[in-house]
């Protein structure tokens, strides 16, 4: 039975969605010669329109249908996205509310959906964007009445977005944390998984046993052509360390067997519908620990709260630096810039995943411990923003880094890759 996206677009109806803008990625061309005809992947965490504040709080509490949340990728210029919303300024954390049409009704934005099922959001279902109407922003004063029809898809959104605060009875967890982190073992190695295009790592004792988890990333609907090919990994219940709440390093929740059975360790953020879902039942479990403090050291894990703009889930989630029995270190930064964090390394690490999948990024690259160092790019090949970035890549190497991707890249095959020993 197909979800409710997939029923409206069979009968050309349109889809109402209220919507959490979560990540907004520029598609650079540098061949373009008018920079403003760049386009931007505008990604959204979302929940069906079509239902009362009373059942959309149930649904992201999974006490009633979780199909009917759904993840969004709009694809359109800045300027066009602007003019199509209303408002001038876009950034992570706005409510919109959003219609869509099945392709070939009208002319639009191209769209892409999908709606949460029993594997995450697996589904693609192609649609034209018909609306976009900006509705607030998190932080906003109390917003003046208005229009009957907007003032009710705002009131909802209004309730939503209350909804998915962090929950509150996971936050202030680093004592917790701390002594979690306390018992952990010093890895031998960590593996840096070949997820596709999402951050998947897991540190390894000398027997290959896993310790702990880096991450739970698995390529969500329109990234899922870079998956592996290979039977869906199936790991072990231990702790994971989630670097910040966007969904190619969080959808392995869903995707992969065994991540939900563990403690995770996750900086406090506001969420969106689908990633609240996922928050509220860890929480529920007594499986969450959020942490806001600065950082916190434990065993051979030191984790670092990048200090990014407020309200960036890439800027301020949590760099992870991991010492191996060898003594060396890894250094683990999510999708974070490294200069949000370097001032506070007790030392310069002699490996690294590249920051944001290869990526353009701010500042400079970390330096290698004695002037070299391997990193991993962790992409899939043929995803959907380009990544990794030539300008990115080649920084990493005039600053001493030997690259190596979990992608194929020239005669080397696509696989996981180990950092270690």
């Amino acid at each position: 039975m197909g979800s409710f996206l997939v029923a409206a677009a069979e009968l050309g109806d349109p889809v109402s969605l209220i919507a959490r803008l979560v990540r907004s990625e520029p598609l650079i061309n540098e061949g373009l010669v008018r920079k403003k005809a760049n386009r931007i992947s505008f990604e959204f965490d979302t929940i069906d329109a079509r239902m009362t504040a009373e059942e959309a709080l149930a649904t992201i509490a999974d006490k009633a249908d979780r199909s009917r949340l759904a993840l969004l990728k709009v694809l359109t210029t800045a300027e066009h996205f602007r003019y199509l919303s209303g408002t001038e300024e876009f950034r992570d954390g706005q409510w919109y509310s959003i219609t869509l049409l099945p392709r070939g009704e009208r002319p639009g934005p191209f769209a892409w959906a999908s709606s949460l099922g029993d594997d995450g959001y697996e589904e693609n279902v192609p649609l034209v964007v018909d609306e976009i109407q900006y509705l607030f922003s998190e932080g906003d004063s109390p917003l003046a009445p208005v229009g009957a029809a907007v003032g009710r898809e705002r009131a909802l959104a209004q309730a939503i977005a209350e909804a998915c605060k962090f929950p509150e009875n996971a936050i202030g967890k680093r004592r917790e944390a701390k002594i979690l982190l306390g018992h952990m073992c010093a890895p031998h190695e960590i593996i840096v998984r070949d997820v596709g295009q999402a951050s998947f790592c897991s540190a390894l004792d000398a027997h290959g046993t896993e310790l702990f988890h880096l991450d739970a990333g698995w390529p969500i609907s329109y990234n899922k052509k870079t998956a592996s090919s290979k039977p869906k990994l199936r790991v072990s219940n231990v702790p994971v360390i989630l670097s910040h709440w966007d969904w190619d390093h969080l959808h392995g929740y869903h995707s992969i067997q065994g991540l939900a059975g563990g403690i995770w360790i996750t900086p406090v953020q506001r969420l969106g519908p689908g990633a609240k879902l996922v928050a509220n039942t860890l929480a529920a479990n007594n499986r969450l620990l959020g942490v806001c403090a600065t950082s916190v050291f434990g065993g051979p894990v030191r984790l670092v709260r990048c200090k990014g703009k407020a309200g960036n889930l890439n800027q301020t989630g949590l760099s992870v630096q991991t010492t191996l029995q060898s003594g060396k270190t890894v250094l683990y930064m999510g999708d974070a810039d490294y200069d949000l964090v370097s001032p506070r390394m007790s030392a310069l690490p002699d490996f690294i995943v590249a920051t944001h999948h290869g990526a353009k990024f701010s500042g400079s690259v970390v330096l290698p411990h004695g002037g070299s160092g391997r990193c991993v790019v962790s992409v899939g090949k043929g995803n959907g923003y380009g990544h990794p970035s030539s300008a990115a890549i080649a920084n990493h190497s005039s600053a001493g880094w030997s690259i190596e991707y979990t992608s194929q890249w020239g005669a080397v095959r696509r696989s996981d890759r180990y950092l270690g020993p």
